[in-house]
């Protein structure tokens, strides 16, 4: 269940201290692969984020997903690669089902300044609509 991925990874994270945290995030940022330049629309954009993100998000045969990003700052990067990894490759029907709610267990929230929450948060909301909408799809 997606809800225990992320229960265990925020406990992985809460070992860390402090500035750690952060460099956690900026270290995550360091192996993501660009989107493609295609992709970086504003239909594909993140309101609301410190710092330009943009996420396309795919079903696969099997109904898993499985999103791809980019962003323009490191924190930012390393805060989605945390979050769509948690994601990625589970099945649309439980990503359908989350709330923002549901990543408070990841204990990062209190890191990022109040921009930074709010990126977080409407990416999470887009991830889960993507995933709602490739449902209506099928």
């Amino acid at each position: 269940m997606i809800v225990d991925k992320i229960i265990n990874k925020g406990k992985e994270i809460s070992i860390l201290e402090g500035t750690d945290r952060l460099q956690y995030l900026i270290d995550l940022a360091s192996n993501i692969n660009s989107l493609e330049q295609k992709y970086k629309i504003e239909e594909n954009k993140i309101i609301g984020c410190a710092s330009n993100l943009w996420v396309i998000g795919n079903k696969q045969n099997d109904n898993s997903m499985v999103y791809h990003f980019d962003a323009d700052s490191f924190i930012t990067k390393g805060t989605a690669k945390l979050v769509v990894d948690l994601l990625n490759n589970e099945q649309a029907e439980e990503i359908s089902k989350l709330s923002r709610n549901d990543f408070k267990g990841l204990g990062i929230l209190e890191l990022l300044t109040a921009q930074r929450q709010s990126g977080l948060s409407n990416l999470i909301d887009t991830l889960v609509a993507i995933a709602k909408k490739s449902i209506r799809q099928s």
